[in-house]
């Protein structure tokens, strides 16, 4: 674990800033035990229901952000996602973003006691999501985008699930942090990847155990783009024949893609 909370940490202080490596290694000594929490995000599994429908859904999602603004703790954004290829595990995720896991554990507490039961009465045959599969992350910001989404808009994601290659350290780790976030400048002084962002994932649980699709991995990171297209032209750049980011990537990580479209159901504040 001190491994990955090195990565989230040297990911956190170096996308954007790759031109000041020295600078942020000394940033990453000085602050690592004086970190603030992170923020966490919970993907909760969901199957549709007899009655579901985009419409049925937009009704839920309105009531559900009805119940949690009025709540005090509210979740700090919310937003769905439906994988492209079926699994029968879940017909989509449900996602949280809190402040920090005490403001999901006090949001989780009044939702149960005060919420739920009724919630479920009037919502169950829409969509059903199931309490005993939320999985939570600590969340690290990698990449912003440089435009306004739209929140009406379906978006793309991919998470990729990666696993931490025997014999490397987080010297490694920082290497690659730093070639990922020098290509992502390159990428935007060219014009390419202003629609682009992502995040860094760490599990706050044990992936081999948790009874997720997948077993082994030690972060995720999830990228989200405005549309398909975007997508296409960022991934197809990632995977050109000498990007020495990526191939930097592969010899330090294993990793396993899942790609998903993305529904906003609450937005961050600004």
């Amino acid at each position: 674990m001190k491994l990955i909370s090195g990565i989230a940490l040297s990911v956190a202080l170096l996308a954007g800033c790759a031109e000041k490596n020295e600078e942020a290694v000394e940033l990453e000594v000085a602050v690592q035990s004086a970190a603030p929490a992170p923020m966490v995000v919970e993907y909760i599994y969901c199957n549709a229901g007899a009655d579901y429908s985009p419409e049925n859904f937009a009704k839920l999602t309105a009531a559900w952000n009805e119940i949690n603004d009025a709540d005090p703790t509210p979740a700090a954004a919310a937003f769905g996602i439906v994988p492209k290829v079926a699994n029968e595990n879940y017909d989509g995720m449900w996602a949280n973003i809190w402040s920090s896991a005490e403001a999901r554990e006090a949001g989780w507490k009044d939702w149960v006691e005060n919420q739920a039961a009724a919630f479920g009465e009037k919502f169950d045959s829409t969509t059903v999501c199931h309490p005993d599969k939320r999985f939570l992350f600590e969340l690290s910001p990698v990449t912003a985008p440089m435009q306004e989404w739209d929140p009406a808009e379906v978006f793309q994601a991919t998470y990729r699930f990666c696993a931490i290659k025997e014999g490397k350290t987080q010297t490694d780790t920082l290497a690659a942090s730093v070639a990922f976030a020098s290509w992502i400048d390159g990428q935007r002084t060219a014009g390419r990847g202003t629609n682009y962002m992502s995040f860094l994932h760490v599990p706050t649980f044990d992936p081999a155990t948790a009874g997720g699709t997948l077993q082994n991995y030690d972060f995720v990171r999830a990228d989200f783009w405005g549309s398909a297209s975007e997508q296409a032209a960022d991934e197809a750049a990632w995977n050109a024949e000498g990007n020495i980011a990526r191939e930097l990537s592969d010899t330090i990580f294993d990793c396993q893609d899942a790609s998903f479209d993305l529904y906003s159901i609450k937005r961050m504040a600004s």
